[in-house]
């Protein structure tokens, strides 16, 4: 069916329905992601995202429905929210986005002026797989837009698609500026931290630390992420732009779920050290039980079938090395990824155990905002069917500031100037990209 005779049909499913419609239109192109990034400034309201698991990849531009979260208590709202739809594929309806990693305080630097969480049907989606990529065009029906109007914004955003803007920028040359905590405090924290383990306050907890640099000239998110989808094939690749002075991206490995047709798999991925054989101590076997024992106990209570393998696998990236268990199993019955996201997120991993305590003195120690480092980011469908991943290796650029996000896990056998060091070796995974000689 062409694109005006469908417009035509919901514009009168509109009008007898008395409901909103959204409108879809597909078609196949032969254009790669990759060249549309390299030819398109990045712009706000526009979003990358590159899953390793099956090399699907979606570029993202503007809004025609958007869903804000500011509370744990909204998400489930989420599920609730029905569509009328037309469309050309019998697609289901795609949200895209993420959720800050403490949901239920405010924001504070560096995240004001960005939403705690946030979900949204693109207004242009380019999907690309193995096999094809394809353009997809959408628009809310309803009284305040004509037909011809939708008729002309179709054709100007086809024809974008052949506007070449390619520029070559240079890596910029990059400088240390500030972090918080230094060295010396983030010691004094993990060792203050320990103590409060040992008196069996908490288990295990996860600290994190904010590191700036300076730009010496504006950063191209398009080399950047043509970078981490070279280096790190095995990682969730991605970029989110708030507004020009607020972009969000990142390269991570850990996968908090994917739920299709009732079947999930979850990634447990705690323990980390660049030498592998370090990973077989008893501190880091013991971090990683942590993220394993709350995954298996949660989803457990809505399982038919659970699987879990008697020993975690070695998760191998460029610079460090990490212990990882995937976790799989059937629900017992249908569930929306995003009510098992409220109850699973944030895990041991990025948090701690037990979680509100853990939370407690995060909110004490850390003195900067995560934001959406260490939340959740991906995409769900309107049957609930997706797959989300952890934000971490992850940064926010503010003009020429680049912000860097590290941490650690802290159980009882942890050593402070390793934790030091860790969060040092984790930084590596963006850092690479800068020639390192710039760093000093």
């Amino acid at each position: 069916m062409k694109f005006k005779e469908l417009l035509d049909k919901a514009y009168k499913k509109f009008k007898t329905s008395n409901t909103n419609v959204v409108f879809q239109y597909t078609i196949s192109i032969d254009m790669k992601i990759e060249s549309l990034l390299n030819t398109t400034v990045i712009k706000k309201d526009m979003f990358y995202m590159k899953f390793p698991n099956n090399d699907t990849a979606y570029l993202g531009l503007g809004k025609i429905i958007s869903h804000r979260i500011t509370s744990k208590s909204e998400l489930h709202n989420l599920t609730e929210k029905k569509y009328s739809t037309i469309n050309n594929k019998n697609q289901k309806l795609s949200f895209f986005g993420g959720l800050a990693f403490n949901l239920d305080d405010e924001n504070f630097y560096p995240w004001e002026n960005t939403p705690k969480g946030e979900f949204y049907i693109p207004k242009i989606l380019i999907k690309q797989n193995k096999q094809k990529t394809e353009f997809t065009y959408s628009k809310l029906i309803n009284n305040s837009i004509q037909k011809r109007s939708i008729l002309n914004d179709y054709k100007n955003m086809l024809s974008m698609l052949n506007k070449s803007k390619l520029k070559n920028e240079p890596i910029p040359k990059i400088k240390f500026k500030s972090e918080d905590p230094n060295q010396n405090n983030y010691i004094q924290h993990i060792n203050s931290l320990i103590k409060k383990i040992n008196k069996g306050q908490l288990q295990k907890i996860v600290i994190s630390r904010l590191v700036k640099y300076s730009l010496k000239s504006r950063l191209s998110i398009n080399k950047l992420i043509e970078y981490f989808n070279k280096q790190y094939a095995n990682c969730f690749n991605f970029f989110i732009c708030f507004n020009k002075n607020n972009i969000f991206t990142g390269s991570t490995p850990e996968r908090l779920i994917k739920l299709e047709n009732n079947l999930f798999e979850i990634d447990a991925i705690a323990g980390s050290s660049k030498r592998i054989n370090e990973l077989k101590s008893k501190k880091e076997i013991i971090e990683h039980k942590h993220v394993t024992k709350h995954i298996y106990k949660t989803m457990s209570k809505i399982s038919s079938k659970l699987s879990q393998p008697k020993k975690p696998e070695i998760l191998q990236l460029k610079y460090i090395n990490h212990l990882s268990t995937t976790i799989s199993g059937i629900l017992r019955q249908k569930m929306h990824i995003i009510n098992i996201l409220s109850s699973l997120y944030p895990t041991p991993a990025l948090l701690g155990n037990s979680s509100k305590v853990a939370l407690k003195y995060i909110k004490k120690t850390e003195k900067t905002d995560r934001g959406w480092y260490a939340g959740a980011i991906g995409m769900y469908d309107e049957n609930g069917n997706g797959q989300f991943y952890v934000p971490i290796r992850s940064g926010l650029i503010k003009n020429k500031l680049l912000l860097l996000f590290t941490g650690s896990g802290i159980v009882s056998k942890s050593n402070a100037e390793k934790e030091w060091n860790e969060t040092v070796l984790k930084l590596d995974h963006f850092l690479s990209y800068f020639n390192k000689t710039n760093l000093k």
